[in-house]
C-alpha cells in the first residue's frame, strides 16, 4: 500500500519541498523586516 502510494506520488515531494522552502523564506524575510523597522523606530524615538 505505502509502496504504491510512493511510486504514484513521489514527484509531489519536489513541489511540496519548494513550497515549504518558500514559506520559510517568507517568514525569515518578514522577521528581518520587522527587526529593521523596530531598530529604525527605536533610533527615531531616541532623537
Amino acid at each position: 500500500m505505502s509502496e504504491e502510494l510512493f511510486r504514484d506520488f513521489w514527484w509531489l515531494m519536489f513541489p511540496v519541498f519548494g513550497m515549504v522552502m518558500a514559506i520559510l523564506g517568507m517568514a525569515r524575510d518578514s522577521a528581518r523586516d520587522d527587526a529593521i523597522l523596530r531598530q529604525a523606530r527605536d533610533r527615531l524615538e531616541r532623537k
